[in-house]
């Protein structure tokens, strides 16, 4: 299976091994030389959509208290003093009014008020036939490597542009984490970046101290909402 950082998994289907490999914003891959690749114990995808009810409680909002007297049929004997020192007789209003609610389809009408980038959850497994580091840690450093920033700047903002004078550079001096694109069963998911990922350090080790198997939890977020158009393109 090429040169790509992975463990051994002989005749497995192709089809079950996920890859992942650096790309731009747009998708389109930046180093063809580096790709990890791992058959995964769990994955789910959730796309997650907003739907909120606000005028529900409209209705409601100028007199909350008195609509839920009302309803629970609690303001029957506060009318029935009011009727009996010389008031209006309210007793028949609230006694209508009982087991009622100002709630009705339209004003509990559902709209949609957009949606957050989509969500990967995974677990890739790892595990050395011969050689731990070759087919464990390499890959693992390599997730890790994509996950974290490529470069902090450790003097501050300040420091940055006292040392290399205002400029672009100067004032964003750090460098943001990779954008990576993911690609199981015939979907490729881009771009995506690793919002989570742990590293399970209680994992078996051989007798150098190398670890001999991982199953990596990530966490893989898109960078955007997404359209039917973008999900029809991840199957292209």
């Amino acid at each position: 299976m090429d040169n790509a950082l992975s463990s051994y998994w002989g005749s497995l289907s192709p089809h079950l091994i996920a890859s992942f490999f650096e790309v731009d914003r747009e998708g389109k891959r930046v180093d063809e030389s580096i790709t990890v690749r791992a058959p995964l114990s769990e994955s789910n995808l959730d796309v997650i959509q907003n739907w909120q009810s606000p005028f529900e409680n409209i209705a409601q909002s100028s007199l909350p208290t008195l609509q839920q007297m009302l309803q629970s049929g609690a303001f029957a004997p506060l009318a029935k003093l009011l009727s009996d020192k010389g008031g209006p007789d309210l007793t028949k209003l609230v006694a209508s009014a009982e087991g009622k609610s100002s709630v009705t389809q339209l004003n509990s009408t559902q709209v949609w008020s957009g949606s957050p980038p989509l969500k990967i959850t995974i677990t890739a497994v790892f595990r050395a036939w011969s050689n731990p580091v070759k087919e464990v840690e390499s890959p693992v450093d390599q997730l890790m490597r994509w996950s974290l920033p490529a470069y902090l700047e450790p003097d501050g903002l300040i420091g940055s542009v006292i040392k290399n004078g205002v400029d672009a550079n100067s004032v964003m001096p750090s460098t943001v984490p990779s954008i990576i694109a993911f690609k199981y069963k015939n979907r490729t998911y881009s771009p995506m970046v690793i919002e989570s990922i742990g590293y399970p350090i209680s994992s078996p080790i051989d007798s150098t101290g190398h670890y001999v198997e991982l199953s990596v939890p990530m966490t893989l977020c898109g960078l955007s909402s997404i359209d039917r158009g973008n999900w029809d393109s991840y199957s292209r």
